[in-house]
């Protein structure tokens, strides 16, 4: 778990290098360290899940206190605190974990997530149906998050705190075979999903 912390925050997220200078390349997660960040969260949830239920025997010991029932130098008290934080803290990054994700099962940042549901309702408007090129499926979505299989990583880095590079570059991604763009919306349509050169697309 420390070791994905680690490299959560000491991996730079990287950008385009046509966001260099404005600002916007100073966020804490990014592009390179995503995934270092995702394996901290699913670590971290792991880890208070085994002390919650680890240390489950030794929460009514300090909470009725008895100096025969207690022998660790830590006081009761702090114990007990230590496994309400534990509860409280494994919960929170458990649901932040859960959305993160959903959001990559989907092919979706959390900004494309917002702008999505409008496009759906635009494309149903107009007849059609809204369907993201950046969608490949569940699988192969958090496959290429993760940058797994033959032309990526073998699935035990995921188990290690090891340092991974992206499937992508940060100016073009991967889009469903056929599609160059979103489908169910039109030019003008897209509010902060557009892209430099739409024929970018990789492979």
């Amino acid at each position: 778990m420390l070791g994905h912390y680690y490299l959560a925050c000491n991996v730079k997220p990287g950008t385009p290098d046509d966001m260099k200078g404005t600002g916007e390349e100073t966020g804490w997660v990014g592009l390179r360290n995503e995934r270092h960040f995702v394996l901290f969260m699913a670590w971290f949830v792991l880890s208070c899940t085994c002390f919650v239920f680890t240390g489950y025997e030794y929460l009514w010991p300090a909470i009725a206190y008895q100096s025969d029932d207690w022998h660790s130098r830590l006081p009761p008290t702090g114990y007990v605190l230590m496994y309400i934080l534990a509860i409280a803290l494994g919960f929170a990054v458990s649901v932040m974990l859960s959305w993160h994700l959903w959001l990559v099962s989907n092919g979706e940042s959390t900004v494309e997530n917002y702008d999505f549901a409008r496009y759906r309702e635009v494309a149903k408007a107009r007849g059609t149906e809204f369907v993201n090129s950046y969608d490949l499926g569940r699988m192969k979505n958090l496959t290429l998050f993760f940058n797994l299989g033959p032309s990526g990583y073998p699935l035990y880095t995921l188990l290690l705190p090891l340092r991974c590079a992206p499937v992508s570059e940060g100016v073009s991604w991967t889009r469903r075979p056929g599609y160059s763009k979103h489908h169910g919306i039109g030019e003008g349509d897209e509010m902060t999903d557009v892209e430099e050169d739409e024929g970018g697309d990789a492979n």
